[in-house]
């Protein structure tokens, strides 16, 4: 395992305003970690629970949009509210070229498979190996989600490291990491994807999750959970959730619950 390079624990705020970092959501259990991933400073927000639920804990990597960043995410979206005993990362993204961004002036996660020679994938490598070296972790309960370009960072990780995962949750995104989604080779795991009715890319996105379905060989059951805004569809390839609200280009603050409960349900086998 590499060398973790800083450990700064959170509680210590003069160290967190130096680093002009907004503590209003900081707490004993949540703390920044900095690492050097192929002499790139890479860092995420962690929020670990209380010792007592340190035992066979599921861990959640969750990946913001282009332009975001962890501190951000972490308050818009609380994954680790409505799951204590798990340990939640927040990573954060560096410059990264998109489509809408083509001089690299914001923050985000490599646009497909193979950008920067998989820059972003190898500090993904580099985080699963610290913690699994670093806390009892349950690796049945591994689980990946983000939103828009975090969303297509979610899909181009269970393309690659298919094994890791025991489910995922892509929100607002069509981009797959590939120039075409009949080139897509996804895992055999459950997976809930998100989308707003009134987003640009909806009919590109309805057109991935019809792809999913027919790869999947999936059939249609209903509502999940009972919410009228799903399709669930089961496979023996892994069930596919689609959640479709009535906004737009957003992952909601309020359905967050919706995809930890999805989490919940899904263990590897």
């Amino acid at each position: 395992m590499k060398k973790l390079i800083l450990l700064l624990f959170i509680p210590l705020l003069s160290s967190a305003q130096h680093q002009n970092i907004d503590d209003s959501y900081f707490d004993k259990n949540i703390s920044l970690k900095f690492w050097k991933v192929n002499g790139i400073e890479r860092s995420a927000i962690v929020y670990v629970p209380e010792k007592q639920f340190l035992k066979n804990a599921p861990l959640i990597f969750v990946w913001h949009g282009h332009g975001g960043s962890a501190e951000r995410f972490i308050k818009r979206f609380p994954v680790h509210k409505f799951w204590k005993e798990a340990i939640v990362v927040f990573p954060q993204g560096v410059n990264s070229k998109s489509p809408w961004d083509i001089n690299a002036e914001k923050t985000g996660w490599q646009f497909k498979i193979g950008d920067y020679e998989n820059r972003d994938v190898k500090f993904f490598d580099f985080m699963y190996s610290y913690f699994l070296n670093t806390f009892p972790i349950d690796d049945k309960r591994i689980y990946c989600t983000g939103s828009s370009n975090g969303g297509t960072f979610t899909y181009i990780l269970i393309q690659l490291r298919p094994k890791v995962f025991a489910a995922a949750a892509p929100a607002i995104t069509a981009n797959v990491g590939l120039e075409n989604i009949t080139e897509m080779n996804l895992p055999s795991i459950p997976i809930f994807h998100t989308s707003g009715k009134k987003e640009y890319s909806f009919s590109r996105q309805k057109k991935l999750v019809n792809h999913i379905i027919k790869e999947k060989k999936a059939k249609y059951i209903g509502y999940w959970n009972d919410n009228i805004l799903t399709e669930y569809y089961k496979s023996r390839k892994g069930n596919l959730v689609w959640f479709t609200h009535n906004d737009g280009h957003r992952w909601r603050t309020r359905d967050t619950k919706l995809i930890i409960d999805f989490f919940k349900k899904n263990k590897k086998q």
